[in-house]
């Protein structure tokens, strides 16, 4: 069991760093119209989302509404947010396949599919905000995947 703040801080790395991967990426691969803009967008979706956790931690913080401890290995969260600094940091030096197959693997990571479950068990109430939450990554995944078979790339 783990404290709603602390799975909603780290969710709030996460989503920072994607927008910020995802626009590394944009401008890694601006010579690449398809991929720049795919990433772009991308880039543009995290950053909505980053919005909607910084929501649902003031919600969670008003005494008002009740949140339950989240069921959810937080160390597999940190790791995944350790993980993400790490393609941060990488993202200038890979190809456009690395690229396509680490956003493929974050976007159905602990954090996009496990977090979300959690938290949205934890508060009924915000349970819709998390599913157009997860429905938003699993179109990500679905646009990266599409993707990269359209560029004949193996996803995995």
């Amino acid at each position: 069991m783990a404290d709603i703040q602390t799975v909603l801080r780290l969710l709030e790395q996460f989503e920072s760093l994607m927008h910020e991967i995802y626009d590394g990426f944009s401008e890694t691969f601006s010579r690449d119209a398809e991929a720049s803009a795919l990433f772009s967008k991308l880039a543009f979706e995290e950053r909505s989302h980053l919005g909607e956790v910084r929501f649902l931690r003031r919600l969670a913080r008003q005494n008002g509404i009740p949140f339950a401890d989240v069921e959810l290995d937080v160390e597999a969260l940190r790791r995944e947010v350790a993980q993400l600094e790490n393609v941060r940091r990488a993202a200038p030096q890979v190809s456009l396949h690395e690229a396509l197959v680490i956003a493929m693997e974050f976007e159905k990571g602990v954090a996009e599919v496990h977090s979300r479950k959690a938290v949205a068990k934890a508060n009924p109430d915000v349970a819709r905000l998390q599913g157009s939450l997860q429905a938003a990554d699993q179109r990500h995944f679905d646009a990266l995947l599409a993707f990269a078979r359209g560029r004949g790339l193996k996803s995995t």
